[in-house]
């Protein structure tokens, strides 16, 4: 079974890599991971998903903030947030804590 934010309580919270290096490009975010060598890029909204994990958020909350935040019904912004949390996973940027 593979993992998908709907296969996860929605009590589970997520919490960003506080060991990665990061700095901010105009609007963007980029960060280094030194223990696998590599770097990421973070446009501003996804930049925006990462500041909100510096203190562990679960997927509702994180949806809640966005939809505040920005012009984007909550179905629409799960569609969009579960490639990027789950490939945030996979790269060890986030946690599940």
């Amino acid at each position: 079974m593979s993992t998908t934010l709907d296969t996860i309580p929605k009590t589970q919270a997520l919490l960003r890599n506080q060991e990665l290096f990061s700095a901010e490009v105009d609007e963007d975010l980029v960060m280094m991971d030194e223990a696998q060598g590599v770097y990421f890029g973070l446009n501003s909204i996804a930049k925006s998903v990462w500041q909100l994990l510096a203190t562990p958020k679960t997927i509702p909350e994180l949806i809640k903030n966005l939809t505040d935040h920005y012009e984007i019904d909550a179905v629409q912004c799960q569609a969009d947030l579960t490639p990027f949390l789950l490939s945030c996973v996979d790269n060890n940027l986030i946690h599940f804590v």
